[in-house]
């Protein structure tokens, strides 16, 4: 019987250049599939998070300058930017929000009106709490506690004009069927172009800021007038650019939204 042979010196180093080159390739091959795997995670994580950026700038430009029946025309307070404007890294903004339908008692013997029922439960707000008192003449800023006081009785809930307010010489001015409470939202926007994270945050009267979203490279806005509907102001119009940074330090990925205001009315044919 003859002996069995046996690999020479010669077959097994071409068996194992053979097998390293095999495992050379399928690394090459998994590297690849692996980091084209974390470029698209990375890329979605991207989307999803200018995503939720844009929606959330969207909603407050929708409502800038919106204050139930009235608009930015009626807006009297002085010192603080309602409708935003066209710029780099920043957005201010301010809206009235949950309006609140309200009716009159009637006039005592002065003729005066100082006092409305709420007709829904008003929400759960902190005393000095901002609020708006608008109708599609007028807006009155008022503070909670200060200018005016919410009392429940018989079940109801009662907005008390105080005493001494000077709101109190322009209720006249008021269309009163269409009188509304609202809570004042001022929102101001900030892109951290200093730092290497592209942090955006957010400021609220009251509030300490909030971290909304990170890796943003540039927030700009521009502005746009719509004409007028005859007989009323003009509609704006603003187109939100958004660009995200990479990872890879490629160029920035961009997004663009474009968004009407809801101040004002829309014209009909």
């Amino acid at each position: 019987m003859p002996a069995a042979r046996g690999f020479s010196l010669v077959e097994l180093m071409l068996s194992s250049l053979l097998g390293l080159l095999l495992c050379g390739l399928l690394w090459h091959s998994l590297h690849a599939v692996l980091q084209t795997r974390s470029f698209a995670s990375t890329r979605l994580a991207s989307q999803q998070e200018a995503r939720f950026v844009l929606q959330q700038l969207a909603r407050d430009l929708r409502m800038a300058g919106s204050f139930a029946c009235a608009g930015p025309a009626q807006w009297l307070a002085s010192g603080s930017q309602v409708m935003p404007q066209a710029g780099e890294g920043v957005l201010s903004l301010s809206y009235g929000d949950g309006g609140i339908a309200l009716l009159a008692e009637p006039a005592d013997s002065q003729g005066q009106i100082s006092r409305w029922r709420l007709l829904q439960p008003p929400p759960a707000w902190p005393s000095e709490q901002p609020l708006l008192l608008a109708s599609c003449r007028r807006v009155d800023l008022l503070k909670l506690d200060s200018d005016v006081s919410l009392q429940q009785q018989d079940g109801a809930f009662w907005l008390q004009l105080a005493v001494n307010s000077p709101l109190r010489a322009h209720m006249a001015e008021h269309h009163l069927p269409s009188l509304e409470l609202l809570a004042l939202q001022q929102r101001h926007y900030r892109l951290d172009q200093e730092s290497a994270e592209g942090k955006l945050w957010l400021e609220q009267t009251g509030q300490p800021q909030l971290w909304l979203a990170s890796g943003i490279a540039r927030l700009h806005l521009q502005a746009e007038t719509l004409p007028a509907c005859p007989g009323s102001a003009p509609r704006s119009w603003w187109t939100l650019q958004l660009a995200m940074r990479q990872a890879s330090g490629s160029n920035a990925l961009p997004y663009r939204l474009q968004v009407m205001s809801r101040a004002g009315p829309a014209c009909l044919a």
